[in-house]
């Protein structure tokens, strides 16, 4: 059992209610306070830009309504944020794959007492899943908070689109709160622009990603996958690989449900779904060195650098942005037992490594490989949320 499967098995089966040690509030990353333009380091007080050198010229992106995001990052902490006070390492990791957002949204992002690297590795060793109870405790007070106090627009006063973000066992934590929250509440889904949850072990029937109705392997019953780029209330899921033509290693339980031919984990490419084909080159936008304090010595500063063989560009500004450097498209196979579902990624050699069917795959870089798709997805999905409201 590898990373995926546990934070699968986790997500189904821990506790939505708040932990018996629930904090007395919430403790904010961001709190609408990242963006748009710089952001601010919490420990150091470091103020970074979020603007983005254009490095391959490709088009610019539509305007949108405004809408808020709702994120929650992955797996960071090493020792256990007991407290919890944010630090720079989790802030480094949440600015690197949402920064370029706050121009479309507000961001929002709760620090939460995650399980830690460490803890991990450990279930992986004795195969027990960890229990995510006490961080989707803190995700879901954190989450109830905004609800209360931020949701409601105070020019408008109404109620705000919010799209959910989540990585690894971010993804693995909101999938929870979505089914708590939103899954059978017919009202609340009115209010979700999107999901969008990498590396997150999302599954759906085979075939049929529109939710499992009463299926109680799906992770979600009544919200669907993404199929077009204005659809609301739905998903866009996947995982990274570049396996080079092969398939991602049997231990890549992140992409694999063993033994269960009815489903698969599901893949949603955000780039396919603008291009409306199978088939599309990925608008990726990688984290620089002067946005998360890297150097020559080490450069990506703040960031684990474990599993990655990502060149983290050098430019004075936050991000640097590849259109069309990189093509992306969601394979899907049977492979001994299992049913295989992932984001098959070609070329970029030079930025994100040769191709290896390992079972990390891409894992690190889920979300800056088409943090432009994305950005612009939720552009035409706020766009579209606004115009039915």
């Amino acid at each position: 059992m590898t990373w995926g499967t546990l934070a699968a098995a986790a997500a189904l089966t821990a506790s939505l209610a708040a932990p018996a040690n629930a904090l007395p509030a919430p403790v904010w990353m961001c709190h609408d306070s990242c963006g748009p333009t710089t952001a601010t380091y919490p420990a150091s007080h470091d103020q970074v830009p979020l603007d983005t050198t254009d490095v391959t010229g490709g088009p610019a992106g539509t305007a949108a309504p405004q809408v808020d995001c709702f994120y929650v990052y992955p797996t960071v902490d090493n020792l256990p944020n007991l407290v919890p006070v944010p630090t720079d390492e989790e802030f480094a990791q949440s600015i690197a794959q949402v920064g370029m957002l706050a121009p479309r949204c507000r961001i929002f992002a709760p620090t939460y007492r995650q399980r830690t690297l460490p803890e991990l590795a450990l279930s992986l060793i004795t195969k027990i899943p960890p229990d995510y109870s006490t961080g989707i405790g803190d995700v879901e007070q954190a989450f109830q908070y905004y609800w209360d106090h931020d949701n409601t627009d105070p020019t408008t006063g109404r109620r705000r689109g919010v799209v959910l973000l989540g990585h690894s066992q971010g993804a693995a934590v909101l999938a929870a709160l979505i089914r708590h929250n939103f899954d059978n509440n017919a009202d609340m889904r009115k209010y979700l622009v999107s999901a969008i949850l990498l590396g997150g072990h999302i599954v759906v029937p085979t075939g049929r990603p529109d939710g499992g109705g009463s299926d109680p392997a799906a992770t979600f019953q009544h919200v669907p996958a993404c199929r077009h780029a204005t659809d609301t209330g739905c998903v866009v899921a996947y995982s990274s690989y570049k396996p080079g033509g092969q398939v991602p290693s049997s231990d890549a339980d992140l992409v694999r449900v063993v033994d269960d031919p009815r489903h698969q984990v599901l893949c949603v490419n955000p780039a396919a779904l603008l291009e409306g084909t199978d088939e599309a080159p990925l608008d990726t936008i990688l984290y620089t060195r002067k946005l998360v304090g890297g150097n020559d010595f080490n450069p990506y500063g703040r960031i684990s650098s474990l599993g990655q063989s990502l060149t983290v560009p050098n430019y004075p500004t936050g991000f640097a942005r590849y259109h069309g450097t990189l093509t992306g498209r969601c394979k899907q196979t049977l492979d001994g037992r299992s049913t295989v579902s992932w984001l098959d990624v070609t070329g970029g050699d030079n930025l994100v490594g040769l191709p290896q069917p390992n079972f990390y795959g891409l894992h690190a870089v889920d979300f800056n490989l088409t943090a432009g798709d994305l950005k612009e997805l939720i552009g035409r999905q706020a766009a579209a949320w606004s115009a039915g409201t």
